[in-house]
């Protein structure tokens, strides 16, 4: 069984590694994303997959598109099956998605169709959802939407992060992946077509939207903080004795169901290191 493996995040490695342990499926080539200058030195960085298949001399393609020189070497590996896991944009074309005789399958953290996108992990935790499921797809023209092989339900702990949250699910697709994937071949018309009446989308987060909004009730914020952890981190802007205004980074909380309260644990003032809030409170004004 050749297979063509889509991914770029150490999750997509984790899927990637075990993929290599199953008896009679064969990874000829894996595609990720062009390796980019990071930093402030702008030093070029692989991701985690370019440097596994650069360490173990697995073929690798990173194509800035999915043009037409792409899909020629595509159709050339003559593919039985494509497994994307985080890739990301850009999206298959229905050309592309044809070429493996078992079409592209994808492994996305959520119930779909519900919370659809590329961070599925911490807005189910922004929401408050207790529980989750990753979910076995085969790809279609639009993102997110094709019809499902199989889910597999977990729980999402009151201390979830968003590392923590993916490190779970992603972990369950691995220990999964040789049985979903041996039925789906053996049976590959075997699908559910999603609801699309219930499905839903959450937008990307970034670095400008990690600002708490403080008229959240103090729940909710305290599930942004942990969702965001261990990116892009929480913020909020905070005031010192000069009356200066700098961010502050939130790393971590707790909340006190008791007295209704939100705690503060290390947080990281503009120009300082990493602090327990309860060192500093006296000396900064949290701007709400």
């Amino acid at each position: 069984m050749k297979i063509v493996f889509f991914g770029s995040s150490e999750y997509s490695l984790l899927i990637l590694k075990c993929l290599q342990k199953i008896q009679g499926f064969d990874v000829s080539a894996v595609v990720t994303k062009p390796d980019k200058a990071t930093g402030r030195d702008k030093q070029i960085t692989p991701n985690p997959v370019s440097r596994f298949c650069a360490d173990n001399h697995l073929p690798l393609l990173q194509p800035e598109a999915f043009d037409d020189q792409f899909s020629d070497t595509f159709r050339s590996l003559k593919p039985d099956l494509g497994l994307c896991v985080a890739y990301g944009p850009p999206y298959f074309s229905q050309e592309l998605i044809d070429i493996p005789k078992y079409k592209i399958v994808n492994i996305h953290p959520s119930p779909l169709p519900k919370y659809r996108g590329a961070t599925p992990g911490p807005w189910q935790i922004i929401n408050n959802e207790t529980k989750s499921a990753v979910t076995f797809f085969q790809i279609d023209i639009l993102p997110d939407h094709g019809p499902v092989i199989t889910q597999i339900p977990f729980t999402i702990s009151p201390d979830e992060t968003s590392s923590s949250f993916y490190q779970k699910a992603f972990n369950l697709a691995a220990d999964s992946l040789e049985t979903v994937l041996t039925s789906y071949i053996q049976n590959p018309q075997s699908l559910l077509p999603q609801d699309h009446s219930k499905k839903s989308y959450f937008p990307k987060l970034s670095k400008e939207s990690a600002k708490i909004d403080w008229s959240w009730n103090i729940n909710k914020i305290e599930h942004f903080i942990r969702a965001l952890d261990p990116w892009p981190i929480a913020w909020t802007e905070v005031t010192n004795s000069k009356n200066q205004i700098l961010k502050m980074k939130i790393f971590s909380s707790t909340f006190d169901f008791r007295l209704s309260t939100l705690r503060l644990g290390t947080v990281q003032i503009e120009g300082k290191k990493p602090i327990p809030w309860a060192e500093v409170k006296d000396y900064y004004r949290i701007i709400k």
